[in-house]
């Protein structure tokens, strides 16, 4: 294991100066504590390597963020990626659940900054689906359970998931699964807004690609859209381009995804209730937690 080779800033300037004014992150950016192992995985985000702690061994995903694409960094740049990285972290560090990916701590490797968190050598659902197919519905139901323990309590911590799929759900060895929540975490204060990001456009609400507004609600849409992908093996709107997809979402009538027809009727009923196309009479997830599907004994 190696920490690799790193394009550095001019001599002049050190990271030291870039987190003079962030002295309250400090404490959880753990510079040199860690070694960085292999390529886990590449993403919208960044990149996520495997690394290892110095002190006992443990074996952590690491999340790698580029902070600046150009020799010098901006103060304006500089300021608006930290600001960034410190409201995330703030987020990650005071979630503490059995379904949510446990979050360690940060630190400052030149032009990167780095998020390490739990790693899972199985990988993801979406892992999963590569490796074995479709899911029967006694194991989806069971996974769906514990993703929306996980998201009820982000929700009620006014806290937004918004890329729940297959990609962001991750699976151990005993059949648990936590919620990674290493990009995107937002606050629900009011209804955020954020424009459609292409990698997640076929787990959004309508409501999203509209941009009209990303609520906790918008995070039961994408439930639904995970239990489509589970039980089939794809994604919803899987024959349409991204862009497609898009425009698909977005057209009222047209944007609910297909229910699988071999579903049970009680698993119908719960995926009805996540495609409501009104998102202030869509179901919460502490409500789909006692729905009758999510309730039935394997």
């Amino acid at each position: 294991m190696t920490h690799g080779t790193r394009q550095t800033f001019p001599k002049d300037w050190r990271a030291d100066t870039l987190i003079a004014d962030d002295k309250d992150m400090l404490e959880t950016w753990q510079d040199k504590k860690w070694i960085k192992g292999a390529l886990l995985g590449i993403g919208s985000f960044g990149k996520v390597y495997l690394g290892m702690d110095r002190a006992t061994g443990l074996l952590m995903a690491v999340k790698e963020v580029e902070l600046f694409h150009c020799s010098i960094p901006s103060q304006k740049r500089k300021k608006a990626v930290l600001g960034a990285l410190k409201r995330e972290i703030e987020l990650l560090k005071d979630l503490k659940h059995k379904n949510i990916v446990q979050y360690f701590y940060s630190s400052l490797d030149d032009n990167y900054f780095n998020i390490l968190s739990e790693y899972f050598p199985a990988g993801s659902v979406s892992t999963f689906l590569r490796n074995y197919g479709a899911f029967e519905e006694p194991l989806a139901r069971n996974f769906v359970r514990q993703i929306l323990e996980g998201l009820n309590y982000l929700h009620v911590r006014e806290v937004i998931h918004r890329h729940i799929k297959g990609t962001s759900i991750l699976v151990d060895n005993k059949g648990g699964v936590k919620i990674s929540c290493l990009r995107g975490l937002k606050k629900s204060n009011g209804m955020h807004r954020p424009s459609p990001r292409l990698d997640s456009v076929f787990w959004m609400a309508p409501e999203v690609v509209k941009q009209n507004g990303h609520s906790p609600k918008a995070d039961i849409w994408s439930v639904g859209c995970l239990v489509v992908e589970m039980l089939t093996g794809e994604h919803p709107w899987s024959a349409l381009t991204p862009m497609q997809a898009l425009f698909k979402i977005g057209s009222s009538s047209e944007s609910k995804p297909a229910i699988p027809s071999d579903i049970s009727s009680r698993g119908r009923a719960f995926l009805q209730l996540t495609f409501v196309l009104d998102y202030e009479q869509r179901t919460s997830a502490a409500e789909l937690l006692e729905h009758r599907w999510i309730r039935k004994k394997p």
